[in-house]
């Protein structure tokens, strides 16, 4: 078997911490809204997390026993300031709707479809390119499972993040 490439040693740490960091910020959103008593919302959001889990420990299988470069977190070669995956605390909203968090969902799927689809586009060895091709071809996947149960969600009504006890601030 031959040696692991830098490339592909790069890469796969990049995945390992884009999946990595997708779980960490859905166990954050759904302990959250579990807190605010959002359970239909927090129930998606840890499904999510499982989810990245579950990538997570496919591509640690595929690391496994390889010297993947410990980078430090302003290392990693991200297209915005967070990994693709990671959603954003500011769109999530304590009263978001299932679909609000599908659709956020949505987008950091996309995220990281976009993400590896470019790493296997500019990968310069056939390794790196096949297995961020599958990477890019799994989020699309998800993506459209995801697109599919949008389908059947009613629309957000603009009353739904009307707050009937509003935070009292000072003036």
């Amino acid at each position: 078997m031959k040696a692991a490439s830098a490339e592909l040693l790069h890469f796969l740490a990049h995945a390992c911490e884009l999946e990595q960091e997708a779980h960490d910020r859905y166990t954050e959103l759904a302990d959250a809204l579990e807190a605010h008593n959002n359970g239909e919302v927090a129930a998606f959001f840890r499904a999510m997390a499982e989810e990245a889990s579950r990538h997570l420990a496919e591509v640690s299988l595929l690391a496994a026993g390889l010297p993947l470069p410990e980078l430090k977190a302003w290392e990693y070669d991200w297209p915005d300031a967070e990994a693709p995956e990671t959603a954003s605390h500011e769109a999530a909203h304590y009263r978001m709707t299932l679909r609000e968090a599908m659709e956020l969902a949505l987008a950091q799927e996309r995220s990281a479809g976009a993400f590896y689809r470019d790493r296997a586009d500019r990968a310069s060895e056939e390794d790196t390119h096949r297995l961020a091709s599958a990477f890019a071809d799994e989020e699309a996947d998800h993506a459209e499972h995801l697109a599919l149960r949008l389908q059947d969600l009613p629309a957000v009504s603009e009353l739904a993040r009307e707050d009937d006890d509003p935070p009292h601030l000072p003036e």
